[in-house]
């Protein structure tokens, strides 16, 4: 059995969504999940945006062009479903608009936001179906349940798909990233939640692939964006995988690796533009041949450097550092200390001026923006001489401003100022893998 997630890209017309219902075929996919067309998220957002400030021209310029998005995807694809797909979207819309006028800043939001994918998926299904396949499109806020801290209820999951599971002559369709809330309202997983839930899904089936579709080949060993003469990597194990999505591969959701690792289902990135192109096959096993295999890199990262000589000597500093984190569920991503200061970063500074105000009882506090973490990954036995003397001489020319090395085999990561970003991704490429 295998689950197929497809990004915005891949169905964000109708000659791609043709392609992605190819590839659908091909793989005989037991479950596909989309995300919404490429730009309908964006959009969506924006009207939530604007009705929050009474902006309803701009609510209804937005609605003017997803309407014609939409319009011109339904009409590429389908013929005998047209009027069955127009009416789903004339009532997606009409409901964007109902909350718009009873706006919620909550329930209003997650509400509109969600159409995007149930929309998409609507229309994907059709199309299938006038294809000729046997096809059904299930309401992922049905099954992806989720509890107060926002984690997936899995039990109730996979009870949920176990018909699924046993029906081999049907393809099912589901939307990626949204769910239902403990509030039993609907929400969604996050940014880039599509590939979370497909992995939930693929476990929860006991698939034996979850595949990842989007507009490149596979899992690059840096960022191509901005980065010359990087490369494909064909294989990848679990761990390294879950390194670089957390560290800012954009490909793949940090989320996505777990679920698929505790059962050993392999996961494929794959490109819905070359099908026939090999991709990544991310499992248990590595290129064990080389010591360095892949760099990413995180922005948007704040520094907050706490100097306290009451740290010199003394236990339980850290754990009341780290329950102020934990009271505003902030997450730490590096550390290091010293004997009277410690410096740490975070990816998400919503809750920094409360943070700040429970640390400044321990000490002095330093806060510093506009900074990137970069990770290098690959296979680091503790016992192995010149690894790091390799990764700092291809960075010579950088300031580094933190490092964090030896908690795993895995990884070196170090902080730097993301004006030297480009700079350093670059230095690392032509000095670990030219």
């Amino acid at each position: 059995m295998k689950v197929l997630k497809f990004g915005g890209t891949s169905v964000g017309s109708a000659a791609n969504m043709k392609k992605v219902a190819e590839v659908v075929r091909h793989e005989r996919a037991r479950i596909t999940v989309l995300s919404a067309m490429s730009g309908t998220t964006d959009a969506l957002v924006k009207i939530v945006a604007a009705a929050a400030a009474g902006d309803r021209d701009t609510v209804e310029s937005q609605l003017a062009m997803l309407t014609d998005k939409y319009t011109t995807c339904i009409d590429g694809v389908l013929g005998a479903h047209r009027e069955e797909a127009l009416g789903r979207m004339k009532a997606a819309f009409e409901l964007i608009r109902s909350e718009v006028g009873a706006f919620r800043e909550y329930t209003s939001e997650r509400t509109i936001i969600a159409q995007g994918e149930l929309l998409t998926s609507a229309i994907f299904t059709l199309y299938l179906n006038e294809t000729g396949m046997k096809a059904v499109c299930l309401n992922s806020p049905d099954f992806m349940v989720t509890d107060e801290d926002g984690k997936v209820d899995t039990c109730r999951l996979r009870e949920a798909l176990a018909p699924v599971a046993a029906d081999q002559d049907t393809f099912y369709v589901a939307q990626g990233f949204i769910c239902t809330n403990n509030r039993s309202e609907i929400d969604n997983l996050g940014r880039g939640g599509s590939d979370y839930s497909a992995a939930l899904m693929g476990a929860a089936i006991d698939a034996n692939e979850v595949q990842i579709w989007t507009d490149i080949d596979g899992m690059h060993n840096n960022d191509p964006r901005i980065v010359d003469h990087t490369h494909p990597i064909r294989n990848m194990s679990f761990d390294e995988a879950a390194e670089l999505a957390y560290f800012g591969a954009k490909i793949l959701h940090p989320a996505t690796i777990q679920p698929c690792k505790d059962k050993g289902i392999a996961v494929l990135l794959k490109n819905t533009m070359d099908p026939k192109a090999p991709g990544t096959t991310i499992s248990d096993r590595d290129d064990d041949s080389k010591s360095f295999h892949a760099v990413a890199a995180k922005d948007g990262i704040t520094v907050i450097r706490i100097h306290s000589a009451r740290m010199l000597m003394a236990y339980g500093f850290l754990r009341k550092v780290f329950e102020i984190f934990e009271q505003y569920r902030t997450p730490i991503d590096m550390i290091t200390t010293s004997e009277v200061a410690v410096s740490l970063t975070v990816d998400n500074d919503k809750h920094i001026d409360e943070i700040v105000a429970e640390l400044e009882k321990l000490g002095t506090i330093e806060i510093e923006r506009n900074n990137s973490i970069v990770c290098v990954v690959g296979r680091m036995e503790h016992g192995d001489a010149g690894l790091a003397a390799s990764v700092f001489k291809s960075v010579q020319s950088i300031p580094i401003k933190m490092i964090s090395y030896g908690a795993s085999h895995r990884s070196l990561a170090m902080l730097i100022s993301t004006e030297y970003k480009k700079q350093t991704l670059q230095s690392l490429n032509d000095g670990l893998f030219e």
